[in-house]
């Protein structure tokens, strides 16, 4: 597959020579005349029109993890879905294209964006997957959505080709070489035109947890080991260790939770991608368009790049 050398080592070597910018191919930008914006415009306003006119299910499924069950809860919530459809919404005003025929939510959870997706584009085709069977069969009886069978480590290609897919928090639990092969596994499954909204955890959450880390009292790992080993101490953190090392000099950085790794029998935990070593990962494709970066666009925590697959 296009990209499929693009699979970097662990975090820890995440140093890599560049291997010269990719030549993007012809590539036909919409019409940007005063009637074709008008047009594109207007789509917008009457996809958000009809999409107010009607009432989001509220229904929220038990296996639904995402949901704080308190009035402040449920507002953000609904919110967090709101801002996948803003999200989306930017994508179409810079690429032109309004009518997504075939759309992935990937992972749709509880189908915390999935409830919205289907009542934003009521005739489109939607498609979800998820590595909890519960919570998939839950989405597909509630919203009447398509379940696609994946890989977990993306090993191999998706099913299909889509014109929007939206991938809520799923990198943001992979180390360099999963988050890799990942994305290039999307962005193979656009079609032609096609846009991926992938959210990622840039610095802005890397800030937010080296600061929590530090205000815990917590100190990297190497600082302390050896002297607990002797006479014990303080519990130290890995993520301060990787944040002010591997994302501080290569702008990635992953720590593994080892129950998740248990769980999903893979290497699972949280990862730190800064905007620029984003870039890296797509600059290098032929057939990737950037055509969005959007810091805290998701949630007002996590990053969105939207990415275009040329025509």
């Amino acid at each position: 597959m296009p990209g499929s050398s693009m699979l970097l080592p662990p975090s820890r070597d995440v140093r890599r020579p560049r291997t010269g910018p990719a030549l993007l191919p012809v590539h036909a930008p919409p019409s940007w005349d005063s009637a074709s914006t008008r047009a594109v415009l207007e789509r917008c306003l009457d996809l958000w029109r009809r999409y107010e006119a009607q009432t989001v299910d509220p229904a929220v499924s038990p296996h639904d993890d995402m949901l704080v069950d308190t009035p402040e809860g449920r507002a953000h919530y609904r919110d967090v879905g709101l801002s996948a459809l803003r999200l989306i919404t930017e994508a179409m005003l810079l690429t032109g294209r309004t009518d997504p025929g075939r759309i992935l939510d990937l992972p749709c959870g509880g189908g915390r964006v999935t409830r919205h997706l289907v009542k934003f584009f009521p005739e489109a085709e939607v498609a979800v997957a998820d590595l909890d069977a519960r919570k998939v069969a839950d989405v597909v009886a509630q919203f009447g959505v398509t379940e696609i069978a994946g890989s977990k480590d993306f090993s191999a290609p998706l099913p299909g080709a889509y014109d929007l897919i939206f991938v809520g928090s799923l990198v943001t639990h992979f180390d360099a070489p999963l988050f890799a092969r990942a994305v290039n596994v999307m962005i193979d499954a656009l079609a032609p035109g096609g846009v991926l909204v992938l959210t990622s955890a840039g610095r802005n959450w890397a800030a937010l947890s080296r600061t929590e880390d530090r205000d815990k009292g917590l100190v990297p790992l190497r600082w302390w080991r050896a002297a607990r080993a002797l006479l014990g101490g303080p519990k130290g953190s890995d993520r301060l260790r990787v944040l002010e090392d591997d994302y501080a000099r290569h702008g990635f950085g992953y720590t593994e939770v080892r129950s998740w790794t248990r769980l999903y029998g893979q290497s699972y935990g949280g990862s730190y991608a800064a905007p620029s070593w984003l870039m890296r990962l797509v600059e290098e494709r032929e057939d990737a368009l950037v055509i969005g970066l959007k810091e805290r666009g998701f949630d007002n925590l996590l990053d969105a790049t939207l990415i275009q697959r040329a025509r």
